[in-house]
């Protein structure tokens, strides 16, 4: 016969199986939200080295995260002293 404790062990692996999983979500879909919110050219690789860098076992994920935040010389406003190496 299963007892109460038993039961609420395996509720209780359960509910921190199911936080883990939906962390694991929320972060491998992070650098992709990040890159298309500030119009990354490349939002699909982004999204893409996040997903596989976190099966990975997370190695490449904080690259990913990185890459999301990095804007090309061709996003960069065009300045005033854009030429000078003053």
């Amino acid at each position: 016969m299963i007892d109460l404790a038993t039961v609420f062990s395996w509720l209780v692996m359960a509910v921190i199986f199911a936080t883990v999983v939906m962390a694991i979500v929320v972060l491998g879909a992070l650098p992709g939200k990040i890159a298309a919110r500030r119009n990354h050219p490349q939002v699909d690789a982004v999204n893409a080295a996040s997903w596989v860098g976190l099966a990975l076992g997370g190695f490449g994920w904080p690259l990913a995260f990185v890459w999301a935040f990095w804007r090309s010389p061709a996003q960069h406003p065009a300045s005033a002293d854009a030429g000078s190496d003053a």
